[in-house]
């Protein structure tokens, strides 16, 4: 009996993880258009129907949650976890949904500065690993996990007070658009990094739960 349910948790957690996924693969579309090798409109296209699947499958997920009856004990942990991941990641999708909206209204912007765009490019870069390693965390139920995920959510504050502080320094001072563009930007990246930890918190809390 427990070994069902131990399968009945793992396919649980399968969706969640995938869902985080995708919102990874949202983001990493419009990233690339911010700060990448990709032309602004190209990437927000992408990351626009990315987003539009990631939409749609949060509302497939959301429906098949809650079965319409009395949850057994196997379920419990599924729908536990099912409806946390399910809030996290409907917040990551209104800050893809925010970063395409910055991306379009840079589309016709002059190219971010390369002392503004390398940090802001290693804060996504980092981001996009906490978010795909919060999904394996989801699968894998590994602890350690969260540990690195605390390490990287580090690296990203020390990345955006890097930006900070050429923002606020005196030499070659950036625009008032891209100073404000880039403080927004930095700002998503950060929430993201809160995010993806939230998610494996969660994930290992309720792995021990469902355990007992």
């Amino acid at each position: 009996m427990a070994g069902n349910g131990r399968d009945g948790q793992r396919r649980l957690t399968g969706e969640p993880a995938e869902l985080v996924r995708l919102a990874g693969a949202a983001m990493s579309e419009v990233m690339d258009g911010l700060t990448g090798s990709a032309a602004v409109a190209e990437g927000a296209t992408a990351a626009d129907k990315a987003l539009a699947e990631l939409r749609e499958r949060i509302e497939e997920d959301a429906a098949g949650v809650l079965p319409g009856r009395t949850a057994q004990r196997s379920d419990r942990h599924t729908i536990v976890v099912g409806v946390h991941v399910g809030t996290e990641v409907e917040c990551l999708a209104d800050l893809a949904e925010q970063l395409l909206r910055l991306a379009w209204s840079r589309q016709s912007a002059e190219p971010w500065p390369e002392r503004l765009r390398l940090p802001l490019r290693g804060m996504g870069e980092v981001v996009l690993v906490m978010l795909a390693k919060a999904a394996d965390t989801l699968e894998a139920e590994a602890a350690e996990a969260r540990a690195d995920l605390l390490a990287e959510q580090h690296e990203v504050a020390q990345r955006q007070r890097l930006l900070y502080e050429l923002l606020l320094s005196g030499a070659e001072p950036a625009g008032a658009g891209d100073s404000a563009d880039a403080t927004l930007l930095a700002c998503y990246y950060q929430r993201c990094a809160d995010h993806a930890v939230s998610v494996a918190r969660h994930a290992v809390l309720f792995s021990a739960a469902g355990g007992r």
